[in-house]
């Protein structure tokens, strides 16, 4: 068993019950796992694994592939700020989605849990800005060695990364 502490990016439907759950996370970087009975009535996994969760989890590694099984949840934070405003969970859904198409799953690099965790900590306490999400890009360039102050980070991230999330330019307008 392994355990470490990770927020919830992604999730999506395994069954009629179940969750697979990507997270990134301190030690692991990111993890995908499956949380078989999540979505039954009456689990113990209910209420505790939701989008931006940041929870201590316990699973169990696969012995081929990359999906884990999810054994145990501890929610430390569920960032209740991010759904306050469809403006703050826009930018907060972007983030992720950039941190999970730009980051290798399970590269052990604490920094990519830092950011993230950062990052949303800080949409949930601060008004969504145009800012937060360019320095968010700049920070993400950085840690993977391809910032140079002759070009913005978003097309740094753009020529390295093919499969770059949509809805950049449409939350780029929304953004003060």
């Amino acid at each position: 068993m392994e355990k470490d502490t990770g927020t919830i990016l992604r999730q999506q439907a395994l069954g009629e019950h179940g969750l697979i759950i990507t997270w990134c996370t301190q030690e692991h970087g990111i993890v995908r796992t499956a949380a078989r009975l999540a979505r039954k009535p009456g689990s113990e996994l209910s209420g505790q694994v939701d989008l931006f969760h940041e929870c201590e989890l316990l699973f169990r590694p696969a012995s081929q592939g990359d999906l884990h099984t999810l054994s145990a949840v501890t929610l430390l934070s569920p960032r209740l700020a991010l759904r306050s405003s469809l403006l703050r969970l826009r930018l907060a859904s972007y983030m992720a989605r950039l941190l999970v198409s730009t980051v290798e799953a399970g590269a052990p690099e604490a920094a990519w849990h830092t950011l993230i965790s950062g990052a949303l900590d800080y949409v949930a306490s601060a008004a969504p800005r145009r800012a937060i999400l360019l320095h968010f890009e700049k920070r993400l360039a950085e840690l993977h060695g391809l910032y140079s102050p002759a070009e913005s980070p978003h097309h740094a991230l753009q020529r390295h990364f093919q499969h770059m999330p949509a809805g950049r330019a449409e939350l780029l307008e929304l953004l003060p």
